[in-house]
């Protein structure tokens, strides 16, 4: 074991978090160094008052999303040497747009270690895409960048690096979020469970956009209500008579 790996294991045994500890290991893959990052990295300012330096994330955000960028551009570098500048400059934007992180703060859970007074849901749509960011810039600080590259590659965009990047489209429940974002609208799904047959339920799903129904969807589970409740919406607003 390295020395900062054995620093690591001692922070952990001293440690009077050692749950958060756990859980930080869980996400990253290894056990943390100074866990005082990711609990600032998951900080709202909304949470600290009127404090202006330190005890949020917003440097921590600055700073990941720099990361995050060089990170994204590095892999993409590499892996498409034939491609030119433009195209690699759509895909690193398809990967690293606020949308695609707030989607992927939401698929690994990551709102759970979000510590705000706003609601994520109404009030802050974007408050945990700039709180994956932060966590990208507690993880460069606290492990470098070596290893920051690692769990974006490999943990955190894994999925997405792993599909078709060239033809990676948002999904339509993303579109509309983004639609909404651009013209100050609220978009919300309310998901229901339509019957009670554990084994195969069917779930809807309305679009309410401003607080008026603008569409609905079924199907075997909540996101795939979803999916097709924002598929009809964003169909009427391509149609030449929207």
């Amino acid at each position: 074991m390295s020395f900062s790996g054995i620093r690591r294991k001692l922070n952990f045994l001293l440690s009077k978090d050692r749950e958060f500890h756990k859980e930080m290991k869980h996400l990253l893959g290894t056990l943390p160094g100074n866990v005082e990052y990711y609990k600032c990295a998951f900080t709202h300012r909304s949470a600290v008052g009127s404090k202006k330096n330190g005890g949020h994330n917003e440097r921590l955000e600055y700073l990941g999303d720099a990361m995050l960028g060089a990170i994204v551009a590095d892999y993409l570098y590499e892996k498409y040497p034939s491609h030119e500048e433009g195209l690699l400059t759509k895909m690193r934007s398809k990967l690293v747009n606020r949308v695609t992180l707030l989607n992927v703060g939401k698929t690994m859970n990551l709102d759970k270690f979000l510590v705000s007074q706003i609601n994520i849901g109404v009030e802050g749509k974007f408050i945990l895409s700039n709180m994956v960011e932060a966590l990208v810039g507690a993880v460069y600080l606290d492990l470098g960048y070596k290893y920051a590259k690692y769990f974006v590659i490999n943990i955190l965009l894994k999925d997405l690096l792993d599909s078709d990047i060239e033809n990676l489209e948002y999904d339509f429940k993303s579109k509309m979020l983004e639609w909404g974002q651009k013209r100050k609208q609220d978009i919300l799904f309310v998901s229901q469970q339509n019957n009670e047959k554990e084994s195969n339920p069917v779930f809807s799903s309305d679009i309410l956009v401003d607080g008026v129904v603008a569409g609905s969807g079924i199907g075997y589970t909540k996101k795939e209500a979803e999916q097709n409740a924002a598929k009809e919406v964003w169909q009427k607003l391509e149609s030449p008579d929207k």
